[in-house]
Parts: C-alpha cells; sequence; structure tokens
C-alpha cells in the first residue's frame, strides 16, 4: 500500500509538472504576443490612423452611415491625437524605462530615448475607442472592447519596457480627451454643412 500510494503521488506530481508548465507556457505565449514588435508596429498613431482611414475609403462603398461616421471620427481623433501627442513627448522628455543613460526629465528632445511621456500607442487606441458611440448594447460590449484593448497596448508598452504607467495613464487621457473633442465638434460642423448645401440650393 506504501508503493501504490508512493507511485499515485509521483504521478499526481508528474501531472502538476506538466499542467504548470503548460500554463506557464500559455503564460509566456500571452506574453510574447503582448510584448511582439507586430503588435507595436500597428498600434503607432500612423498605422491606427492608417488602417482607420481606409477603412472609411471602403466604407464610403457601402450604405452604412453609422460605419463611415464613427470610422471617420477615428481617423480624426487618432490623427489628432498623434499631433499632439508627438509635441507633448518633444516638450517634456521624458527618459523611456529601457534608456540606460540620461536624466528623467531632459526637456525638449529629438531622441527616442527620451519619448516616454505620453504614450503614442495608448493615445491613438483610446482615441478610436473614445469614438465608439455608446447608445445601444451591441456598441456598449464593442465600447468595452475598446477599453480592454488600451487596457492591452498600455500593458504591452510597460512590458516592453518602453513606458511608464504614468505615460500610459496620460496617453489614454488625451486619447480621449481629443475624441470627446471631435465627437462635440461633429454636429456643429454637420449644421454648417447643411446650411452651406441649403444656400446652394436656393441660389440655384
Amino acid at each position: 500500500m506504501l508503493a501504490s500510494t508512493g507511485i499515485k503521488s509521483l504521478l499526481a506530481y508528474r501531472a502538476l509538472r506538466k499542467m504548470n508548465g503548460r500554463s506557464a507556457d500559455k503564460a509566456q505565449s500571452k506574453d510574447s504576443l503582448i510584448t511582439s514588435s507586430k503588435l507595436s508596429n500597428a498600434t503607432t498613431p500612423p498605422s491606427v490612423a492608417a488602417i482607420t482611414g481606409s477603412a472609411y475609403a471602403v466604407s464610403k462603398m457601402t450604405d452604412a452611415p453609422k460605419i463611415q461616421r464613427f470610422l471617420l471620427k477615428s481617423t480624426l481623433s487618432a490623427s489628432v491625437a498623434g499631433l499632439l501627442n508627438a509635441g507633448l513627448k518633444r516638450l517634456i522628455g521624458r527618459k523611456r524605462p529601457r534608456a540606460e543613460t540620461g536624466p528623467e526629465i531632459k526637456g525638449p528632445a529629438l531622441k527616442d530615448k527620451f519619448n516616454s511621456m505620453p504614450s503614442g500607442h495608448a493615445a491613438a487606441v483610446a482615441a478610436v475607442t473614445g469614438s465608439i458611440p455608446r447608445t445601444s448594447g451591441p456598441l456598449l460590449l464593442a465600447s468595452a472592447a475598446g477599453l480592454a484593448a488600451t487596457a492591452v497596448i498600455g500593458k504591452s508598452r510597460t512590458k516592453r519596457d518602453a513606458h511608464h504607467l504614468s505615460d500610459v495613464l496620460v496617453g489614454s487621457c488625451l486619447g480621449f480627451g481629443v475624441a470627446y473633442a471631435v465627437s462635440k465638434l461633429e454636429k456643429p460642423v454637420e449644421a454648417e454643412v447643411e446650411n452651406l448645401n441649403n444656400n446652394k440650393h436656393l441660389r440655384k
């Protein structure tokens, strides 16, 4: 009986080791996906603006005005957030976590290792997420997915030692703020365009 118990214990131990190994492999694969250069390249402000802009161009061929408006606002928001982010990076000049030398705050800087604050990736993804309308169940789910994506990008940037957590938080706030401003400006601009079109018809 002692031998049987010992064998069972050994088998259980080996099974546990295998399970732990698989869990570690899964965690490692998730980490490698999050920290991959492909994800990093796809979520830069220019890439996000290009993706949403291309999607908007394609959507013009369909009869989906809501999707077109969302994609247009996303493109504008991501572009503006990217420009503002680039300016702030140069003004603040904070050192990236992976930088080995240099002061924490250097002032106006052009070198990549001093481009930590704020995170452009977080700003771009948050700008798209903030552009999603929240008027129905499916869209609320889309917003939740967007928020989750923003969190994943934030984790990606910190795990790659490209940003401090505060850089990601500021970048996200910048993206959401720009999206909010664009949505607020949308109605006055649409009203002005409509007035111009009405005036053209009256003149004819």
